[in-house]
């Protein structure tokens, strides 16, 4: 199953105290008995203790007696909390939250200097964040989109450091319903204008078009100046709605042939791969700019963000050999920069576009003059990677760079060979808590080598590591519930990758936009030439299996489909048609909600079960992700017109397989062992 958003626990807010140990301070506990403090002060004392003349019964009953005491007070004296103290003056009380861990920050109590530094903490979960803006406004008085301009603004005064902190907030700034952001227009406005760095305009602008639901205002207050328009310009790819980014082409497009200044052509460079609909032309215009030396770092890296369907193969060759020729002059020192990278793994990844034997030849020039770096995007609404294969020499260094295209949270996890499903299934198990990395749905086996933590849609995440010495085939997955089943590739580890790769292809996943009027006619003809057992298998491989269940195969996740067939009077192109359009006939038990909370956050998830005060909903196939929400909670909820199922399911399937998928369900999981191969 395919999901927009990742999945939310509900809110809470922490009560408990600090330990001595966490906050730096020793406490105030309460005082251990006389006896046991005599008793401490007597076994410490530096000379001989010398015991009173007793009988030797009563003294060695005696010492236990004054040991268990003692023990007892000191048990209760460390298990005890103890008082959380902060000073008045915001500079030092940010020292000593500084000097907090996350897990310490988190549990300390609630104050405005505990919510502005949950704000301002690096690796902390969004509801951490959610409930600091609550908070703050609840004490000032305001709401949380005030709250949070006014953040935006005080971490912008402290320069580009905290410009990852930034990056967490543009979720929670661009979730902010457009009426809401419209109310608060005049401070983003101001923002645009007086930020100091770079990304909080970029947000501003991007809340500006939100709140307005057109480009025009914002395109007319910035297109005289050029500094404010490169703002504008590089604020397109944060925007969420893909209609409202669409309506940047006519004024972006004709800024690619702009020259002059320079700085305007990069950032609408940049901004133009993210606006949908335009993709044939818009890869031709970028690969000239490419080919001509011009802005060609910037166009590069938009070119890899566009929809491999769109790419043209009778522009691979040229523009492959004009990249080699510019990476050949770029000194060895600096290819393993941002724009050297971005360059080979373009390279790379058009030469799949190209006859074996030439891909072959490239692949091999490239890796001579370049370095192990992997640039994986995730492909939108497949729930797939982009590469299926990596191959790598044992034990030397290597990166991979994960570019989340899609439209909802992904991760990469190298695991040990064979363990895809191990870990997968034990990811699903987990509850939605981030680990000490701040990572979700990271299971701690042995199987587990290295891992990103999930990344956002439209950001980016690097994962630095030595290939294992041994050599093998080790997988590299996304964790997240459900995902693991779709999103597997292999990382090869080799001794000779020249070897392997003359017995191996890369390639990039062959995808196919099957529609109805491809398979109806031959679907109709369906003999006994479709093999029910294959079928079973892609039906496991697809993920289908996550959320499905036919005959004792499967999951209830989403619906049944033992008797799918009869449900659409055994119809194949009536079944056909609903995978193609899983969204064109959606069942209430299987529509997708999103909870708009009181406390600013926002839940998406089936409803499972509702009564008078809770709403029970289950965000992702796992039952770890089955809460309940009070209805005191929830704001308003909204029907989303999508299906949580991938679009292109069978994008990856041949026609053959597709049949084979559709005997089986047609079997209603009825399959014999002996059932014939093609």
């Amino acid at each position: 199953m395919n999901w927009d958003h990742e999945p939310k626990p509900l809110l809470s807010r922490p009560s408990g105290t600090l330990s001595p140990a966490a906050s730096g301070g020793e406490g105030r506990g309460e005082e251990a008995p006389f006896l046991a403090r005599f008793t401490a002060r007597r076994l410490s004392s530096p000379g001989p203790w010398r015991p009173s003349p007793v009988p030797t019964l009563l003294l060695r009953y005696g010492c236990v007696f004054l040991l268990a005491v003692l023990t007892l007070s000191l048990v209760r004296a460390a298990e005890e909390p103890k008082p959380f103290f902060l000073p008045k003056n915001p500079v030092a009380a940010a020292y000593v939250l500084g000097r907090l861990s996350n897990k310490e920050l988190i549990a300390a109590p609630r104050s405005e200097f505990v919510y502005v530094a949950l704000l301002e903490r690096n690796g902390l979960d969004k509801k951490y964040r959610l409930e600091a803006l609550q908070g703050l406004a609840k004490l000032h008085g305001t709401d949380p989109v005030t709250e949070l301009s006014v953040e935006l603004g005080r971490l912008d005064q402290k320069g580009e450091t905290r410009a990852e902190i930034l990056r967490d907030l543009l979720p929670l700034l661009l979730q902010v319903a457009p009426a809401e952001l419209a109310a608060k227009r005049a401070a983003f406005a101001e923002l645009t204008v007086n930020a100091q760095v770079p990304l909080t305009r970029q947000m501003a602008w991007a809340a500006l078009v939100t709140a307005d639901g057109s480009p025009e205002p914002s395109w007319q207050q910035a297109a005289s100046e050029p500094a404010r328009l490169v703002d504008l310009l590089l604020a397109v790819p944060l925007i969420r709605a893909a209609g409202l980014r669409a309506l940047f082409y006519p004024r972006i497009e004709p800024l690619l042939q702009q020259a002059n200044p320079a700085v305007v052509r990069r950032a609408a460079i940049t901004a133009i791969a993210t606006v949908p609909g335009h993709d044939g032309p818009t890869f031709n215009t970028l690969a000239s700019l490419v080919e001509s030396g011009t802005e060609r770092p910037a166009a590069v890296a938009s070119l890899q963000r566009l929809p491999r369907p769109s790419w043209p193969k009778d522009l691979a060759a040229p523009l492959i050999d004009s990249l080699i020729a510019w990476l050949r002059q770029v000194p060895v020192e600096q290819r393993t920069g941002t724009d050297a990278v971005n360059a080979f793994q373009l390279a790379s990844d058009l030469a799949t576009l190209l006859p074996a034997e030439q891909a072959k030849a490239i692949g091999k020039t490239l890796r001579a003059i370049g370095v192990s770096v992997f640039v994986i995007h995730t492909i939108p609404e497949q729930m797939l990677f982009d590469k299926s294969l990596l191959v790598v020499e044992a034990g030397k260094p290597l990166e991979i760079i994960l570019v989340n295209e899609d439209s909802m949270p992904h991760n990469i996890a190298v695991i040990k060979p064979g363990t895809v499903e191990t870990v997968g299934l034990a990811a699903e198990k987990m509850a939605p808590d981030p680990d000490a990395q701040g990572r979700l749905y990271v299971p701690e086996l042995p199987a587990v080598l290295y891992a990103t933590r999930l990344v956002d849609p439209g950001q980016q995440a690097r994962l630095s590591f030595t290939a294992p010495a041994e050599t093998g085939d080790y997988q590299y997955v996304c964790t997240f519930p459900g995902h693991w089943r779709r999103m597997v590739g292999t990382l090869a580890v080799v001794k000779d990758v020249e070897a392997y790769l003359a017995s191996h292809t890369v390639s990039a996943p062959k995808l196919t936009e099957w529609k109805l009027a491809d398979l109806a006619a031959a679907a109709a003809r369906l003999g006994p030439g479709a093999n029910p057992a294959a079928g079973r298998e892609l039906f496991t491989k697809l993920g289908c299996v996550q959320c499905h269940k036919v005959g004792s195969q499967g999951n209830t996740y989403g619906p049944d489909l033992t008797g799918v067939f009869q449900r659409w009077q055994d119809s194949r192109t009536n079944v056909l048609e609903q995978i193609l359009e899983p969204s064109k006939v959606i069942a209430d038990r299987y529509r997708n909600y999103e909870f708009e909370l009181a406390d600013g956050d926002s839940v998406f998830g089936l409803v499972v079960q509702e009564d008078a005060d809770t709403v029970t909903i289950q965000t992702g196939p796992s039952e770890k992700l089955i809460q309940k929400l009070k209805k005191t909670e929830i704001k308003e909820r909204h029907p989303q017109p999508s299906s949580v199922m991938p679009v292109g399911l069978l994008n990856t399937l041949s026609q053959e397989e597709i049949f084979d998928l559709l005997a089986f369900l047609e079997s209603g999981g009825r399959v014999s062992s002996a059932a014939h191969p093609h």
